[in-house]
């Protein structure tokens, strides 16, 4: 978990998510710990188990486990979610679905599990910024995973910010001191006067007759 996480409850929780594995080497002493079903002390090579996130990837750069796709990034669960991405209740697939993906594909590297997140999150993103920038009662939150949550406040947030600052009566654009300057600058220039003005013996300037 980087630094600026560590107090992150949602990224917490992602790092708790389980992944599914199979023992490189095998596991001695901890059977039970891994596996509540397992029989003895000792995990065999090849012996499946699941363990969570935050704790695979050292284990993987050591070539002692072989980490396998969750059924959350599954076939069945990408046929779906390809059909009509911006309807599909992921909260109930995972309620951290692009952040666990995110992660799990920093150790993995699989490129098609990268576009498949991406292509998803951005059509969703889509209709989320949509409907967090309108004013009306939002009818599809329990669609949304914590990720989204968290995008879909800022942007109600930010909405109802602009809108308070529209129409407050308080703060006004003026125009400033230079810029008006400025302005009666080239209004003068264009009559002819200059900056100084022209006073009743025309020494102001203006040509004389």
């Amino acid at each position: 978990m980087a630094n600026n996480e560590y107090l992150s409850v949602s990224a917490f929780l992602t790092e708790q998510e389980k992944v599914p594995l199979v023992f490189n080497s095998g596991c001695s002493g901890l059977g039970r710990e891994v596996d509540e079903q397992c029989e003895t002390d000792d995990l065999p090579p090849g012996s499946a188990a699941s363990m969570p996130l935050w704790l695979v990837p050292k284990l993987y750069e050591q070539n002692m486990v072989g980490p396998r796709m969750p059924d959350c990034f599954g076939d069945a669960v990408w046929m779906v979610v390809d059909a009509e991405p911006r309807r599909v209740l992921l909260t109930l697939i995972n309620a951290h679905f692009f952040e666990f993906g995110a992660k799990l594909n920093a150790m993995l590297r699989d490129a098609a599990l990268g576009d498949q997140l991406e292509k998803a999150f951005v059509r969703r993103y889509a209709t989320l910024l949509t409907e967090a920038h309108s004013t009306g009662d939002v009818k599809w939150r329990h669609l949304l995973t914590k990720e989204e949550e968290v995008l879909f406040d800022a942007g109600r947030e930010s909405m109802r910010a602009f809108n308070a600052w529209k129409y407050s009566s308080k703060e006004r654009i003026e125009v400033s001191a230079q810029v008006k300057a400025q302005k009666r600058r080239r209004a003068a220039a264009r009559n002819g006067g200059g900056e100084g003005g022209g006073g009743d013996d025309g020494g102001g300037g203006g040509k004389r007759r």
